[in-house]
């Protein structure tokens, strides 16, 4: 039988018989494993991923995550106090359609009194059909 895969196996390679193609993931698109990675947890709590699973959030940011250039846009930003890589990454966030990177990325660039792209930004989220999503998008920015 295979290996057991786990978060910290990225080279999931079966161990066994070779023609049993279910069980063999060495040609697995590790690309598409990674951009779609749910990092949920780690959008929550930045710092954790900062300090403890870098491997893993280069992987991610690799394959074009948006959660990835999420948490990488809020690291660079408010922890490493580089706002133009932190700014690149959080729009990358919103580029992928991750909602809480466009409500920041819109939010800083209020606030940087880019106006007009602010605002731009803020109404890919859909605010003025649909109110609640609005009040949804950015939950986890202000959490942190």
């Amino acid at each position: 039988m295979g290996e057991d895969a786990s978060v910290n196996n990225y080279d999931i390679i079966s161990i066994g018989d070779s023609s049993d193609s279910k069980d063999n993931h060495s040609n697995s698109d590790h690309t598409n494993y990674f951009r779609n990675l749910s990092l949920s947890y780690f959008s929550a709590k930045p710092t954790e991923m900062h300090a403890e699973h870098k491997h893993l959030k280069e992987l991610c940011l690799e394959n074009g995550n948006p959660e990835a250039h999420y948490i990488e846009g809020i690291l660079q930003y408010f922890v490493e106090n580089k706002r133009r890589k932190g700014l690149f990454h959080l729009r990358q966030s919103s580029i992928g359609n991750y909602k809480d990177g466009t409500y920041l990325y819109g939010l800083l660039l209020l606030a940087l009194e880019c106006f007009y792209k602010g605002a731009k930004y803020l109404d890919k989220l859909g605010w003025k059909d649909n109110l609640s999503t609005s009040m949804n998008a950015g939950k986890e920015s202000r959490n942190l």
